[in-house]
């Protein structure tokens, strides 16, 4: 880090063209080199002698901060000290899931001899990463000393997976506690309407259905559906990313896919007032968030998806067994469905009595297409997993395990009902 004021080039210059123009002319005698190179050599003196003497204080944002994706932020460095009539410039590097603006840098005039330089930034893509070092300099009022530029520690950036509106009105099967907007199999106090009754002790009077009371001659209430929550799992695959990235605005990969769709879906599952928890399968720093309602919950869910490391995970640790998901759980699984080990533990927590639904994320034009192979002998090989993949997701569905191409928030609206109506038929479970 540099501390003192150095020339620039173009001081330099002046000094280099100015002596030597003068000194030549002096030499032959000639009288318009002299006058050309003494406007340089004047230049060259007073700015020699006006050389800055304290080097100025910086004061740039530190520490680290949580934005979601998309969400713009800044970057604000503070210089004091400077001489009169100082320039100050600074640039903030650009990074991949970045956007810098302005890229090419800012330059602002000094007042007061202070200096306050601001960079929008913009983040792209979820995750947890520091941001490059951005550098701040400063010029003299003649252009011809320089500070720096001096180095400015990175942010440390927590991007959390951006969410979208969820406006399905489907509830969830199986509700069960104290609270909750889920409608219980039994009466209670709630706000769904089950029938009109003969008046009980106990009854509120704010219940009275005053319509049949008059025309029975006996007071009657309504009846309401009490109120519930549930118990919502959300399981990330996060063995493979497949596809490549673009960032919020570009392509999405099927990890993008499958971490906004968590993040959507256990935002919309905690507004109703259920129960939702998270299980990350294959990933390295992120593995089990415990079942809790909430806005904190929410915020935990979401660091723990910014923490995924996409492609990095390993594929025997990718899945495991049902680990405390009890019976009446509604598990969603997301998953783009690549690795074998994602139905056999559809089929662990099927034979469970737990109702899962899986979310397929596999990017549709990888599906369709020839995939991310370019030789001859990986497009025959991603063609043919295909195959199976259809056979595989074919099976489950004959077995009544909903699979569903992720598509938007409403891509599991339908299932949800279907899964609501299906709750109260008797099944079989295995223990």
């Amino acid at each position: 880090m540099s501390s003192g004021w150095r020339a620039t080039y173009a001081h330099l210059r002046a000094a280099v063209a100015g002596l030597t123009l003068l000194l030549t002319g002096l030499a032959l005698g000639r009288a318009d080199v002299v006058v050309i190179a003494a406007p340089l050599v004047l230049v060259w003196l007073a700015a020699a002698g006006g050389r800055p003497g304290q080097a100025p204080a910086v004061t740039a944002t530190e520490g680290s901060l949580a934005v979601h994706e998309g969400e713009e932020f800044g970057w604000r460095a503070t210089l004091s000290g400077l001489p009169r009539g100082a320039t100050v410039a600074a640039q903030h590097p650009a990074q991949r899931w970045l956007d810098v603006e302005p890229r090419d840098g800012r330059l602002v005039a000094a007042d007061g001899g202070t200096a306050t330089v601001e960079t929008a930034l913009r983040a792209m893509r979820w995750g947890r990463r520091r941001l490059g070092d951005p550098v701040v300099a400063a010029y003299d009022a003649w252009g011809a000393w320089r500070w720096g530029p001096v180095a400015c520690p990175g942010l440390q950036v927590t991007v959390l997976p951006a969410t979208e509106p969820f406006d399905a009105s489907a509830p969830a099967p199986h509700p069960r506690g104290l609270v909750g907007m889920e409608r219980a199999s039994r009466p209670g106090e709630g706000t769904e309407f089950a029938k009109v009754r003969p008046f009980e002790l106990g009854d509120r009077l704010r219940r009275i259905h005053w319509p049949t009371s008059a025309r029975s001659g006996r007071l009657h209430v309504t009846a309401t559906y009490a109120d519930e929550d549930a118990h919502v799992a959300v399981l990330v695959d996060a063995v493979n990313d497949v596809g490549d990235s673009g960032g919020l605005d570009g392509g999405a990969s099927s990890m993008d896919l499958t971490v906004r769709a968590a993040a959507v879906l256990a935002e919309h599952f905690l507004r109703r007032g259920d129960r939702v928890g998270i299980r990350v399968f294959g990933a390295w720093g992120a593995s089990f968030v415990p079942s809790a309602s909430g806005r904190l919950q929410l915020r935990r869910i979401l660091d723990t998806l910014s923490l995924i490391e996409p492609g990095t995970a390993r594929g025997e640790d990718a899945l495991a067994a049902r680990q405390g998901l009890g019976a009446g759980t509604l598990a969603l699984l997301l998953s783009p469905l690549i690795d074998p080990a994602a139905t056999q533990q559809v089929a662990i927590l099927t034979s469970a009595g737990i109702d899962v639904v899986v979310v397929d994320t596999l990017p549709p034009e990888l599906a369709e297409g020839t995939g991310p192979g370019a030789s001859a002998n990986e497009v025959l090989a991603w063609r043919l997993r295909m195959l199976q993949r259809r056979l595989e997701r074919d099976r489950m569905t004959a077995l009544g395990i909903p699979v569903v191409t992720w598509a938007g928030p409403q891509s599991i609206d339908r299932v949800l009902r279907d899964l609501t109506r299906r709750a109260s038929v008797p099944r079989m479970a295995r223990r």
